[in-house]
């Protein structure tokens, strides 16, 4: 048994979030009682202590979408990268990227991503892979690295015609497999979605196709209207902005993510709000990409759950959460806004997405949830209780402050250092992984990718 205190309790757990001098005693996988320390300390007497040193004690947080793989891009000068609208952005960077990545590459990314959350507190990740040079087998590869690692994680291969019709088959065979092997072989903490790309890169063939091998089993992952372009190709080519066809081809629902959603109307938001259909606002990648700031204030309002991620721009959901505050603040010239909104997104709503996946008391410090805790060194210089403490951790904490990462309750990360990897190989084998694959993009004789829209050669 492990016994957790010395520090300030924040729970979630709405009958009582917040404790000045709280501690946590978990056994196996599980929370077994939550209290202030001195109670708990001497009912559980035998428990090897973790002592939080004043900082604070709070569930570990959640990332509803991310790309492992973009990790092995970061710092990379992509040849003649220069890109004038959100769509070249994607095409030369983004694609570009996913389409050299071998076998290997993706197995090495999961470990870069996979640690690099554990690094910033993050216990549970919703990945969206792509690899249209080798799909096959790399989701296994994946669930491999995140086993070793200890995270929990929810994975799906983005199914696409930007490749090709062929490489489309195979994302969807992909998927399938994986959600076959999921529920072969049930894993506490690797779970299956089906991903897609995105409406505008995929026909309504494609769709039917994946509705009826998914069979309803799993939600479906998708980014939708990230850039302008989506509604405008999904409308010239099928009269239906981007929203009202994945309602009208069965893709939405309460286990579906739907990322982005950046050029939305009032009517789709009814949509997402009808279907109870979770969307993921990516804030810094909105930002960084130019494609505009996503109405997430006008989504609460209609009702839709919205949650919080990262789209891979980083692992840190505090940093995330930071920016998505600023972002609405200006774009709803609001200053005094987004902390609640916030709070609501990733310490509400994020939890909600991981329970139609994992244990339904993820995200929360209680009896019986899952022991998925972290510890931030973090102390506040102005008082804290239970009304400013999001404030205090989006203003005054980031993910690096995180010294204790522990899922189902197994301490992945103690006191700063990796426990489950052996960090020194692990990182030798990335560095090297990762030069040749930047050697292999300059190298290869590769024009820019001009994809046309598959969209019509169905009418």
């Amino acid at each position: 048994m492990y016994l957790i205190g010395g520090g300030r309790l924040i729970t979630h757990d709405s009958s009582r979030p917040y404790i000045e001098n709280g501690a946590v005693s978990v056994d196996g996988s599980s929370i077994v009682k939550v209290g202030t320390f001195e109670e708990l300390s001497a009912e559980f007497p035998n428990s090897e202590f973790i002592d939080a040193r004043g900082g604070i004690i709070m569930p570990g947080l959640i990332n509803a979408h991310t790309h492992f793989y973009s990790y092995l891009g970061r710092g990379f000068a992509f040849p003649d990268y220069a890109p004038t609208t959100p769509y070249e952005a994607l095409r030369d960077r983004s694609w570009k990227l996913d389409r050299n990545l071998s076998f290997y590459d993706c197995f090495y990314a999961a470990y870069a991503g996979a640690l690099e959350s554990i690094r910033c507190g993050v216990t549970t990740v919703f990945d969206h892979h792509a690899a249209s040079g080798c799909g096959s087998g790399t989701l296994m590869a994946i669930l491999g690295a995140v086993d070793e690692c200890g995270l929990r994680a929810c994975l799906s291969y983005e199914v696409s015609q930007r490749c090709g019709y062929k490489a489309c088959c195979e994302g969807i065979v992909e998927n399938e497999d994986f959600i076959n092997y999921c529920e072969s072989t049930p894993h506490e903490r690797i779970k299956a979605m089906f991903g897609l790309h995105a409406p505008y890169t995929l026909t309504d063939f494609d769709f039917k196709d994946c509705v009826d091998r998914n069979g309803g089993r799993t939600g479906f992952h998708i980014h939708v209207s990230e850039i302008s372009d989506d509604p405008c190709i999904c409308m010239h080519a099928y009269g239906q902005r981007s929203v009202e066809r994945l309602l009208t081809n069965d893709i939405l629902g309460d286990k579906t993510i739907a990322a982005h959603c950046v050029h939305v109307t009032p009517r789709e938001m009814d949509i997402l709000a009808e279907s109870g259909t979770f969307v993921v606002n990516n804030p810094q990648s909105n930002l960084s990409n130019a494609v505009g700031c996503s109405p997430v204030f006008e989504m609460l309002k209609h009702g839709i759950p919205v949650c919080l991620g990262t789209d891979g721009f980083t692992s840190d959901m505090l940093e995330s959460a930071k920016s998505f505050i600023c972002a609405q603040r200006s774009a709803n010239s609001l200053p005094g806004s987004g902390v609640n909104e916030a709070a609501k997104l990733l310490f509400e709503n994020n939890r909600l997405l991981a329970s139609r996946y994992f244990d339904n008391g993820i995200g929360l410090l209680r009896e019986g949830s899952p022991a998925d805790i972290i510890i931030l060194d973090h102390k506040p210089y102005a008082p804290i209780d239970e009304s400013n403490y999001a404030g205090h951790l989006f203003f005054g904490a980031n993910g690096h402050d995180c010294t204790m990462t522990m899922v189902g309750g197994r301490i992945l990360m103690r006191d700063k250092k990796l426990l489950t990897v052996k960090e020194d190989k692990l990182r030798a084998c990335l560095a090297d992984s990762i030069a040749e694959l930047w050697k292999k993009i300059k190298d290869r004789d590769d024009k820019p990718y001009e994809w046309s829209n598959p969209i019509t050669s169905y009418r």
